[in-house]
Protein backbone atom coordinates (compact mmCIF):
# COMPACT_ATOMS: atom_id res chain seq x y z
CA UNK A 1 0.00 0.00 0.00
CA UNK A 2 1.37 3.69 -0.86
CA UNK A 3 1.95 6.10 2.22
CA UNK A 4 -0.35 8.63 0.66
CA UNK A 5 -3.06 6.24 0.71
CA UNK A 6 -2.18 4.99 3.75
CA UNK A 7 -1.91 7.80 5.57
CA UNK A 8 -5.39 9.42 4.13
CA UNK A 9 -7.45 6.28 5.40
CA UNK A 10 -6.13 6.63 8.52
CA UNK A 11 -6.95 10.18 8.66
CA UNK A 12 -10.84 9.80 8.02
CA UNK A 13 -10.68 7.41 10.51
CA UNK A 14 -9.87 10.56 13.06
CA UNK A 15 -6.36 9.98 13.50
CA UNK A 16 -3.98 12.69 13.30
CA UNK A 17 0.40 12.83 13.11
CA UNK A 18 3.16 14.41 14.56
CA UNK A 19 6.63 14.39 13.08
CA UNK A 20 8.65 12.79 15.46
CA UNK A 21 12.18 14.92 16.28
CA UNK A 22 15.59 13.72 16.25
CA UNK A 23 18.37 15.30 17.31
CA UNK A 24 21.45 16.58 15.70
CA UNK A 25 23.33 13.57 13.86
CA UNK A 26 20.69 10.98 14.80
CA UNK A 27 20.80 7.95 12.96
CA UNK A 28 17.91 6.01 11.26
CA UNK A 29 15.15 6.91 9.16
CA UNK A 30 12.41 9.75 10.68
CA UNK A 31 8.75 8.65 11.33
CA UNK A 32 5.26 9.78 12.68
CA UNK A 33 3.70 9.20 15.54
CA UNK A 34 -0.17 8.41 14.64
CA UNK A 35 -2.76 9.32 17.48
CA UNK A 36 -6.21 8.14 17.89
CA UNK A 37 -7.64 8.91 20.82
CA UNK A 38 -5.51 7.58 23.39
CA UNK A 39 -3.88 5.10 21.33
CA UNK A 40 -0.98 5.70 19.35
CA UNK A 41 1.46 4.21 16.43
CA UNK A 42 5.06 4.77 14.85
CA UNK A 43 4.38 4.85 11.11
CA UNK A 44 8.04 5.40 8.91
CA UNK A 45 7.99 8.96 7.20
CA UNK A 46 8.90 7.93 3.77
CA UNK A 47 7.78 9.51 0.56
CA UNK A 48 4.10 9.44 -0.67
CA UNK A 49 4.61 7.21 -3.68
CA UNK A 50 6.80 4.68 -2.26
CA UNK A 51 4.89 1.38 -0.49
CA UNK A 52 4.66 0.52 2.70
CA UNK A 53 5.53 -3.07 4.15
CA UNK A 54 2.71 -4.89 5.02
CA UNK A 55 3.81 -5.71 8.16
CA UNK A 56 4.32 -2.06 9.02
CA UNK A 57 0.80 -1.26 7.92
CA UNK A 58 -0.77 -4.00 10.26
CA UNK A 59 1.03 -3.25 12.98
CA UNK A 60 0.15 0.14 12.81
CA UNK A 61 -3.48 -1.00 12.05
CA UNK A 62 -3.20 -3.55 15.30
CA UNK A 63 -1.92 -0.58 17.70
CA UNK A 64 -4.63 2.17 16.74
CA UNK A 65 -7.59 -0.44 16.96
CA UNK A 66 -8.73 -0.14 13.72
CA UNK A 67 -10.13 -3.09 10.97
CA UNK A 68 -8.02 -4.13 8.99
CA UNK A 69 -10.98 -5.53 6.36
CA UNK A 70 -11.66 -1.75 5.88
CA UNK A 71 -8.51 -1.15 4.33
CA UNK A 72 -8.18 0.63 0.48
CA UNK A 73 -7.23 -2.03 -2.00
CA UNK A 74 -7.14 -5.71 -2.59
CA UNK A 75 -7.68 -7.80 0.66
CA UNK A 76 -4.61 -10.05 -0.73
CA UNK A 77 -1.86 -7.36 0.16
CA UNK A 78 -2.56 -7.19 3.42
Amino acid sequence: MRSDTFRKWLQQRGCRFDQQVRGAGAAGHAALTVHRGTLQATLPLVGTKQHLDPRVVQEVVRALELDPTELPGPQSRV
